[in-house]
Formats: structure tokens, sequence, C-alpha cells
């Protein structure tokens, strides 16, 4: 199925196993599903045709802007996912089925990025301004739009799968992904407590490895990886109770994988140039519990340490232009890149046990599209 150029090796000389056709596919899907969704305003009662109008504009560049844009990966994945199982090329009927539920992944990321933007006073997403950010918006729009994409899945749902032998178990996927991010957002904000409306003292003992891994997997690994595999499985009438091995050891590379994407992303908040990430870093702004502090904890002496003391967790340049440093003296960066080249081979090792072994083919997938991502 996939059909590729002599020009397109010459161009691109690390194939992956998803060639650009499936993205402009994949991407057809989105137009029809953001179609049918705008459509769904004209047949609301009670309403003049003025207000139809305010809310297809507004709710048009809504979901322009929040939900295609990204590196697709939750997505595609779950197309991946589909063919690995089926162990072929897809049907036009499959690869849209898979597209649809591949969107929901992609809908549900658009919520919670909407929202943690508020939450975490981005000012760029993706290499434009953060939704809340543009004039028209404003936070107090921004937040329904987030409550608002969410509600959209289950519309998109409905409409494709109600009949499917699956269907309540997809939907069951979607709300409790949900609120596991939730979880995870919860434990990410909270990281410095807050009391009397304001940010209490910073409390570096917080920020442990063990803290650190277990907002990952609630904010990151479920809904980044594992929702993925876990809506192929379904989509194929994998029964989740005849074959909860499937499932379980689904869960247990996507934890690892989660874990090792997330290091990445603190590492790329850091020291990766915005205009590659797409976005600028606010992590150290925020006192946020990220993999570089922890580790910095670890191996500082008392003099750095009053220097996250002073600095981290506060909006200023200079400040965490400091803390920067420190990750700097620390070596910091070199110590990632060996992490990495662990984490890689435990995935490996990990990825080796699954069965069925055609199964591996996606995992092997997943793990290509993140070593070494630069955004």
């Amino acid at each position: 199925s996939h059909h590729i150029t002599s020009n397109q090796i010459k161009s691109n000389p690390i194939i992956h196993n998803m060639s650009s056709t499936d993205k402009d596919a994949f991407l057809k899907v989105f137009d029809q599903l953001k179609e049918e969704l705008i459509a769904d305003f004209q047949t609301l009662p009670g309403l003049s045709d003025d207000l139809k109008s305010q809310l297809t504009k507004y709710y048009t560049q809504c979901l322009e802007t929040t939900v295609p844009g990204g590196k697709m990966t939750r997505g595609l994945t779950v197309v991946k996912g589909v063919e690995v199982l089926k162990g072929r090329s897809l049907s036009e009927k499959e690869f849209f089925d898979a597209a649809v539920l591949g969107w929901q992944v992609e809908w549900l990321q658009a919520f919670f990025l909407v929202a943690d933007d508020i939450m975490d006073g981005s000012i760029t997403r993706r290499g434009s301004p953060c939704w809340y950010k543009h004039a028209h918006v404003t936070q107090d729009n921004g937040i329904n739009d987030a409550l608002f994409l969410e509600n959209l899945i289950y519309k998109s749902l409905r409409r494709h799968f109600k009949s499917h032998e699956s269907y309540v178990h997809i939907l069951e996927l979607f709300i409790d992904t949900t609120f596991q991010t939730e979880v995870g957002q919860h434990i990410d904000t909270n990281g410095t407590p807050y009391a009397e409306g304001k940010l209490a003292p910073l409390d570096l003992s917080r920020f442990t490895l063990d803290r650190f891994k277990g907002c990952v997997r609630y904010k990151t690994s479920y809904y980044s990886f594992y929702l993925s595999c876990a809506l192929s499985l379904a989509y194929c009438g994998v029964d989740p109770v005849e074959s909860p091995d499937l499932y379980q050891k689904s869960n247990d590379v996507c934890m690892r994988l989660g874990e090792y994407f997330q290091i990445q992303d603190d590492v790329l908040d850091a020291f990766a140039p915005p205009e590659i990430l797409g976005k600028i870093g606010t992590d150290i702004e925020d006192a946020k519990c990220s993999w570089l502090v922890c580790k910095a904890l670890e191996l500082c002496t008392e003099d750095q340490k009053q220097i996250l003391l002073d600095h981290y967790g506060k909006h200023e340049a200079e400040g965490v232009a400091k803390v920067k440093e420190l990750y700097q003296d620390l070596k910091l960066e070199d110590l990632y890149h060996e992490y990495e080249e662990e984490q890689k081979q435990a995935c490996d090792a990990l990825i080796a046990t699954i069965e069925p072994e055609s199964f591996q083919e996606l995992f092997k997938f997943l793990l290509a599209k993140i070593y070494k991502r630069q955004k």
C-alpha cells in the first residue's frame, strides 16, 4: 500500500512505514468530519440564521486551527494499528473508519492542548499563537471551546460507530483516557501547590523521579500512546475480556514509550530552538516537575541547589537562563542521550515479547516516530 517514488527516496533517506499518501488521505477525512460537525449547526432548532452563521464561522476557524496542524502521530497510529492487525492493506471503508477513530484521538489532543495552554499561560503552539491568544477568542471563549472540542468527539463517534460491535468499548476508552489525562494534568499543575490564590513557596523536595513517572503515566502515556493502540484492537474486534493480555501488553509498552516521550519533551522544552519546536517552553517558569529538574536535584551541590531555589518557578528571563546554564553545567543533555539509548533498548526488548509477533510492527512504528525526534 505504500508506493514510494524514486524522487521521494532521494529527498527522504529515512522512509517510515507511513507514506505521505496516507497523510493526505487522512487529512481528507478531517475535512469530512469538520463539514459534518459544522453542518449540525444548521439543524439546531430555535436559532436565527444569523446565529447559525456566527457559530459556523467561529467553529470552522476553531476546528481548523486547533485540530490538524500537528505531527498527527496519535491519529495515524490508529490507522497503522488496524493495518498491522489485519496484516494487509485496508479497504476504503476500513481506512475511513480507522481514520475517523484516529481523528478522535487528535480531537481529544486538541481539547487538552487548548485547555493546557490556558493553564500554563503558553504563548505559541505548533508555530502559531495558542488558540486562546487569538484576539477574538481570549480565555473566556478558550475554556468553552476546549469543552466544545471534547463534546464533538462523541458526536462523531455516534455518527460513525453507533452500530459497531465495539461502540461501547470505544466510548469507554475515550472516557477513561480523558479521566486519566485529567488526573495527570492535576499532578502536573500542582507540582508546586497553590495556597491563598497564589503559588506556595517552592518546595524542591516535591521534584522526584517517582512523582515525575506518576505524572507522565497519567498526563501523557495513556492518551498519547495507549489510546491509539487500544482503539485499533477494539475496532478489529479484539475483546478486552477474552484477550486481556493483548491490551495489557500494549499498556506495558505504551507506559514505557510515554515516559521516554515525555523526557524528550522536557529536554526539548529547555533546549530546542522554539522555531523548530513550534512552541516556547515554560516548564521552568511554571515550576514543573520536569525530568531535568528531578535529575538536577539528584546531581547538584548545595550551591547549585541555591540557583534552583532562587530562580525556579519565576517568570524572569535572566533566572530562566541561569537554570538552563545549571542544566548545562550538570551535563544533563549528555545524560539524556545516554538515557535515550537505554530506553530505546528497553523498548525494543519489551516489544520483542509481544505475541502475535505481527503486532510488534505497530510499536516499532511508534518507537521510530519518537526516537531522536527534534520536535
